[in-house]
């Protein structure tokens, strides 16, 4: 049996060490000198075909990366993209030609998930999601610290790419049971956290000790913190915390905030 696991969730969320931790109990995450080297983790943990791909997916939908864009499912038919999945099986099977357990890293799949688990499903793999998340005012004090330059960007429009990449993940893997991880947690204590986690995939008891090892505190930048001032997104983390968020919440989102020019509106 083939198992992809798959981590989404916003950019600056835990990510890295998320996929590290896994790494120890066995899930290959491809061919470390072909990660994206960020400068700002150890190991990045993101393979840079990944990243090409999904540009590519994002670009068939008429978007960028930084966009503000909301799909559904439906976006996710054109014959244009027919190719890309092509090309993906293809590097799927160039990147992974023996590893059984294998796991895939890059925050834009919370947006392109419907074509990865198309392609996937069609190579026999299992699919086992996280969402990792962490408080929206840690990621904001984070995200402009490292993305200072995306010009324009005021703090509503951060805290709504937060909550852009989070309502997705939970709308996109809806069939799937997903393991909703928090960031700050995991940090604060691990060894519950990677128990909890290894319990929730049944992996090796065995490897959580080698897991725990490779989390750094030195790497938490920006401890969690309660409150943006913007009562809306603090209201979602209130209820993503309580894993209180469903795919209804990202359609309801989504049919508020239809244009780009209605995210610097204050969020109240």
């Amino acid at each position: 049996m083939k198992t992809a696991f798959l981590i989404l969730g916003a950019q600056r969320s835990g990510t890295s060490v998320i996929s590290h931790s896994l790494s120890k109990f066995g899930v290959d995450f491809g061919d470390r000198k072909r990660f994206i080297q960020g400068g700002h983790n150890p190991i990045f943990f993101e393979l840079a075909w990944v990243n090409d791909i999904n540009n590519q997916i994002v670009s068939c939908l008429g978007h960028q990366y930084i966009d503000f864009f909301l799909p559904i499912e439906a976006d996710f038919g054109s014959k244009d993209l027919v190719a890309i999945e092509q090309q993906l099986q293809a590097q799927l099977n160039q990147e992974w030609p023996h590893s059984h357990t294998i796991g895939l890293k890059d925050p834009r799949l919370s947006l392109t998930f419907s074509v990865w688990q198309r392609v996937l499903a069609e190579m026999e793999y299992t699919l086992q999601v996280i969402l990792a998340f962490r408080s929206p005012a840690g990621f904001l004090a984070s995200n402009k610290k490292l993305f200072h330059n995306w010009a324009g960007w005021d703090e509503a429009r951060h805290l709504n790419f937060w909550l852009q990449f989070n309502l997705a993940a939970i709308y996109f893997t809806r069939h799937y049971p997903t393991y909703w991880l928090n960031y700050d947690n995991l940090m604060a204590q691990p060894q519950t956290e990677l128990t909890a986690l290894s319990h929730f995939f049944g992996l090796d008891a065995a490897a959580i000790a080698a897991a725990i090892s490779v989390i750094n505190p030195a790497q938490y930048h920006h401890a969690a913190l309660e409150s943006t001032g913007f009562p809306l997104i603090d209201h979602y983390y209130d209820r993503l915390r309580s894993h209180d968020l469903t795919p209804e919440d990202y359609l309801h989102y989504r049919e508020q905030f239809t244009s780009p020019s209605l995210i610097s509106l204050q969020l109240t």
